[in-house]
């Protein structure tokens, strides 16, 4: 009887059937206008995909992408224009990334921009979307951000005929992002990260992140701001004829490149310098660290959690940013650092392992060798 009690009902769930799936935004602040069509993951198809790729992004990221397809953008003054699809018909990259040779700087705003998508077997999805006023910015404005006594405090222009305003911030774990109705918003220094599981700070010591506020129009915020529930599917606001997605449009009212700094007051705080006395220090393919201790240890045998910058060897094959983020740890005089790709924690290009000793931080690179010595300055 004990056995039979615990027993349940088991109902087979059918599968369902791939449906069309579009992602694109006009913006006054692109080159180009972009559009992104792929179709929804229905376990029909095994998935298994390389890492995040921005050239091919759906292929990289275990998507299905819907390729071949003819996708026309009807202008307010009753024009077409037809997209290009990146597809290189090799390798299979870019495909489902559909380009309109439109500039931002062209696009109208309170006027209806209208797209048509017709797949090779024959399905049909429609969208419609109005930019909403406002000037875009384009180039980012330099902000010094002491993240332990500061507040951020942005304000932006208003925008009559925008649905709401999205503000973003970018960080190594992924962005933490918002709708508000205001035209300003204050962001504390140690603000935690809601859109991440373990709820990092926002704002990381030397880090230089990307702030945007953005007006945009009804059918992304309504896109964004609802959510597609796990187990039924439903929940999300979906304006798109024939299929799933967001056709919208948004301007950038406001682009900030925060330097984001902290009193350093820890021995292993500070900028430590390549020594450059050895002829071996030639073999180092980094010059500098700049550490801070961006979350110190919440109990004894535990390590405190670094962040800073490092800056690169200027070599011919070197394609990366000239300064770039770094994330650690450091406990009992020993430090690891692991070099990111540009500022995001997703891609490690070095892992370096040390000790500290007075100013002297002296270890080695997991692909790069040494031992090297990096001296505080």
């Amino acid at each position: 009887m004990a056995l039979s009690a615990c027993e349940f009902d088991k109902t087979a769930i059918p599968r369902t059937d791939p449906r069309l799936a579009l992602h694109g935004v006009l913006s006054p602040s692109a080159s180009k206008q972009v559009v992104l069509l792929e179709r929804t993951n229905s376990g029909r198809v095994q998935l298994v995909a390389p890492s995040f790729d921005l050239e091919d992004p759906i292929g990289s990221d275990a998507g299905i992408a819907e390729t071949g397809a003819l996708m026309t953008l009807t202008l307010p003054d009753g024009s077409t224009l037809v997209a290009h699809e990146d597809n290189n018909g090799k390798s299979g990259a870019g495909q489902g990334v559909y380009r309109f040779t439109l500039s931002g700087s062209s696009l109208q705003r309170n006027a209806t921009y209208r797209l048509t998508v017709a797949t090779a077997k024959g399905e049909q999805l429609t969208a419609q979307t109005s930019v909403p006023d406002g000037t875009p910015a384009l180039a980012p404005a330099s902000v010094a951000f002491d993240r332990a006594s500061a507040t951020l405090r942005l304000s932006w222009p208003s925008s009559p005929t925008a649905r709401s305003y999205f503000v973003r911030v970018e960080t190594p774990y992924g962005p933490r992002s918002f709708f508000t109705e205001s035209t300003h918003v204050e962001l504390p220094g140690l603000l935690r990260n809601l859109d991440v599981d373990d709820l990092p700070h926002v704002f990381l010591p030397g880090f230089t992140q990307a702030v945007t506020v953005s007006a945009v129009d009804s059918n992304y915020y309504d896109w964004y701001r609802t959510h597609n529930d796990q187990l039924s599917g439903e929940g999300l606001i979906n304006r798109v004829v024939g299929g799933l997605g967001v056709f919208g449009s948004l301007v950038r009212l406001r682009f900030d490149n925060v330097q984001v700094t902290a009193p350093q007051t820890r021995a292993v705080e500070g900028h430590f310098q390549l020594d450059a006395s050895t002829i071996a220090s030639l073999g180092s393919r980094y010059l500098s660290f700049d550490l801070y201790v961006e979350s110190p240890a919440a109990r004894s045998g535990q390590s405190d959690a670094l962040s800073g910058r490092y800056r690169p060897r200027p070599r011919i094959d070197y394609s990366g940013c000239p300064v770039c983020g770094l994330l650690g740890t450091a406990r009992d005089g020993k430090i690891e650092l692991v070099l990111l790709k540009d500022w995001s924690g997703a891609d490690t290009v070095e892992v370096f392992d040390g000790a500290l000793q007075s100013d002297t931080i002296t270890g080695y690179f997991k692909f790069g060798g040494g031992p090297f010595k990096f001296v505080r300055q």
